[in-house]
């Protein structure tokens, strides 16, 4: 480890239209001590040349090949090659701000803090979107899991996040999840830390496109086996955590809400009547939501059942494994 380097690891897929810029802005930083890993997980597109371009023209790049595993195989390679105190996650088909390393540095030293999360600006072809950025906050662990279980002002990305390189000591992105493998790892990342902040500052550009994992048929289009997924992701999340605190009251009843709403959606617009035998709709605990969002919920099934009547199939909580049957909850906060 070399004392105040960053290393920003880049998994690279078949992104030729958009890694130049992604490097550009990378190459652009204002901070000084940086290692750039590109680590190209088996493009088929020209994204291997645009790599091997700024490597030449750059010695803080370093590019690497390795057969196509997935991104947490990839992040996971990096990871394995990386020499910085601190590390840094760009997605190559995004973008960052010049001063965004130097301004997350100097925070994450001043308040000798192990995680510092920058926000983010979501960019669409004819547009962008900005959720409510949180405010400056130094958190304790607790006080940043409540966060990350309501997804909101922390969220499960591990781009936009700097973390010291030790809270990777025995951590991993698992393989096992081809998609919302960052809702499986970062809270493990957060169990590890001792103090995180938060910064206001859009240093980040999430960018929408037609052909990445989450929106491979279109930016809007929603597919229910990979909301599923989340679904399953969310679980895994709130055991793990149960486990870590068992005398904590957690639990993922905000986001099961979101994945739910996001399935019936994808239920009512995308899938025919002939084949909504294939999916259910998992078990929602109603009572843990808000009246409002009761009365929404409802609203949202009520229709899809006058689109797909008897055939909908909705879990009971019986059909729950006995775990998930007693919820936990971390404590309100006041």
């Amino acid at each position: 480890m070399k004392q105040g380097l960053v290393s920003i690891i880049v998994p690279v897929y078949n992104v030729e239209n958009y890694i130049e810029r992604c490097l550009r802005s990378l190459a652009a930083q204002t901070y000084a001590p940086l290692e750039v890993l590109l680590v190209n997980d088996g493009s088929t597109d020209d994204s291997a040349s645009i790599c091997e371009r700024f490597c030449a023209q750059d010695e803080r790049f370093q590019y690497f090949y390795k057969e196509n595993g997935g991104v947490s195989a990839a992040r996971n390679y990096g990871i394995q090659r990386a020499q910085g105190e601190y590390y840094l996650f760009v997605d190559s088909d995004d973008y960052i701000d010049a001063d965004m390393v130097e301004r997350m540095v100097a925070v994450i030293e001043k308040e000798h803090a192990d995680i510092v999360q920058c926000f983010y600006r979501m960019e669409f072809r004819f547009g962008f979107f900005n959720r409510m950025a949180p405010s400056y906050q130094v958190l304790d662990r607790i006080e940043a899991l409540k966060l990350l279980l309501k997804n909101t002002k922390v969220n499960n990305y591990p781009w936009g996040k700097l973390f010291r390189s030790k809270l990777f000591d025995e951590v991993e992105f698992s393989a096992n999840w081809r998609v919302f493998e960052d809702v499986c790892t970062i809270f493990k990342l957060f169990i590890n830390a001792d103090k995180i902040v938060t910064m206001p500052q859009r240093f980040y550009h999430y960018v929408q496109r037609k052909g990445s994992f989450m929106n491979q048929k279109g930016v809007f289009f929603m597919d229910v086996e990979t909301l599923l997924m989340m679904r399953s992701a969310f679980e895994y999340q709130e055991t793990m955590l149960q486990q870590e605190f068992p005398d904590a009251e957690i639990s993922n009843a905000q986001n099961y809400f979101m994945t739910n709403v996001l399935v019936l959606y994808a239920m009512f617009v995308f899938v025919k009547r002939k084949d909504i035998h294939n999916y259910s709709l998992p078990y929602l605990d109603l009572y843990e939501q808000p009246l409002v969002s009761r009365l929404f919920y409802r609203l949202c099934l009520f229709l899809v059942r006058l689109k797909f009547g008897t055939e909908l199939r909705v879990m009971t909580s019986n059909e729950l494994p006995v775990h998930d049957r007693k919820k936990k909850r971390l404590p309100q906060e006041s």
